[in-house]
């Protein structure tokens, strides 16, 4: 059974690397004209009047060359001169130390919109927010991080050189969008009626910035996370303030970041982790030595989940198990319709199913005042899984988690899917309801 889900673990990697693949290669005809190759910036968020620093690598020289900014619509937000050359990356382990750039411009954000952006097409960046806002997002960049393959190595062997993956990984290198959630953030920016603000994973260890919201969004893939993080998201719902999850794998790592933040620290295994503060090491959240259950803060996790695009015993969606909730009012759906959301990754629970597959119930065993089941999933992996959709009030006075426990979610398999307009009604209808 171990050596099934490792094989169909590399499948699934070898799967996301194509993805990514193919979201670089449409960032850089996106960009087609443009004589940058590739850049970074120093930072992932910034507020209004910070300064950013920006490193760009160019075909060859270039004299006050404008570079655009825009936002998620396409929108061109401002314009940055800039004089750089072609770069060369450091050849000190540019997967962990950065790519070693000189700094090309430095610019000053302006009083932008909180929300993310790209420069020249291809280099994302968030602006947080200046004032309170009802919504954050959260912007998975501790996924992308340890994802991304620039400079020859991420935190997996399959995209690593020689299969052999880094335990450090630099935010100071090229990123693409997250894949699993762009199609979700420029559908998102055109919903008019709410009020958002955006921040990213480093931000998550701010309370401060948590504490001005009311409703926390987590879109597409947030797997990796750190202690502070987590603590801070649980003291955001016990304080009576919800969280709308619309990924999954999600908080399935713990990560460190270094000093200066430009690292982020996961080695995946108790042993070889030098910290000597056994909480703090870098391994799955799920290991009873980490000391916290990741049900515990968001109903779902991994080990009850995994991987769902594969042949098992479901239907790649959720069947729906209470289509009298008002998420579903006027939509025409019933009990055991199946909604299409293909996923790779499924966050799951421990479920009582019927033995025809029909009906399925939650099993409460850390006694949540409130946990209900809207869909599930079955054989997510070989063995007794699924992917489940629930809502979660943990104590009488904590706020609502809606868990969607799926990577897909807000991609081109969900959001803009074949029940594409359902899942847009319905995720207008969770944000409306927790607002509430």
């Amino acid at each position: 059974m171990f050596l099934e889900v490792i094989l169909y673990y590399t499948f699934v990697m070898k799967k996301l690397f194509f993805y990514h693949s193919i979201v670089f290669l449409l960032l850089s005809l996106n960009s087609c004209g443009s004589s940058i190759v590739d850049g970074y910036t120093d930072q992932i968020s910034y507020k209004a009047g910070d300064t950013l620093s920006l490193f760009l690598n160019a075909e060859s020289k270039l004299e006050n060359y404008k570079v655009t900014v825009t936002d998620l619509k396409g929108k061109q937000v401002g314009e940055i001169a800039v004089n750089c050359n072609k770069q060369h990356v450091s050849k000190d382990q540019p997967y962990a130390n950065g790519f070693g750039y000189s700094v090309t411009n430095k610019y000053v954000i302006p009083q932008l919109v909180s929300g993310v952006y790209l420069i020249d097409g291809k280099i994302p960046f968030v602006v947080k927010p200046s004032k309170k806002k009802k919504i954050l997002i959260l912007y998975s960049s501790n996924t992308e991080n340890a994802y991304a393959f620039s400079g020859g190595k991420s935190l997996y062997d399959y995209n690593s050189t020689e299969e052999k993956a880094s335990t450090i990984v630099s935010f100071q290198r090229p990123f693409e969008l997250p894949f699993h959630s762009t199609d979700f953030l420029k559908w998102i920016v055109n919903q008019a009626n709410y009020d958002i603000g955006y921040i990213c994973d480093q931000d998550m260890d701010d309370y401060e910035l948590l504490a001005s919201a009311e409703l926390l969004i987590i879109p597409g893939h947030s797997e990796y996370w750190t202690r502070k993080a987590r603590l801070n998201f649980d003291r955001f719902i016990d304080a009576g303030n919800n969280a709308l999850i619309l990924s999954g794998n999600t908080m399935y790592w713990q990560v460190r970041y270094s000093e200066d933040g430009k690292q982020m620290i996961c080695y995946k295994d108790i042993a070889a982790d030098p910290i000597e503060d056994a909480l703090q090491k870098t391994y799955i959240w799920s290991d009873s030595s980490l000391q916290y259950s990741v049900i515990g803060s968001i109903g779902l996790d991994f080990e009850h989940g995994g991987f769902g695009l594969r042949e098992d015993k479901g239907w790649d969606g959720f069947k729906i198990t209470n289509a009298s909730h008002p998420f579903f009012k006027d939509l025409g759906v019933k009990n055991g319709d199946v909604l299409s959301i293909p996923s790779d990754e499924y966050d799951g629970a421990v479920l009582k199913v019927s033995k025809d597959s029909t009906k399925a119930d939650l099993v409460n065993e850390l006694n949540f005042y409130k946990y209900e089941l809207l869909g599930f999933d079955l054989g997510a992996r070989s063995w007794n899984t699924n992917g489940a959709w629930i809502i979660l009030q943990k104590s009488k006075e904590s706020g609502i988690v809606i868990n969607t426990g799926t990577t897909n979610w807000c991609n081109s398999d969900g959001i803009n899917g074949e029940d594409g307009e359902i899942i847009q009604t319905i995720t207008k209808r969770m944000i409306d309801s927790l607002l509430r």
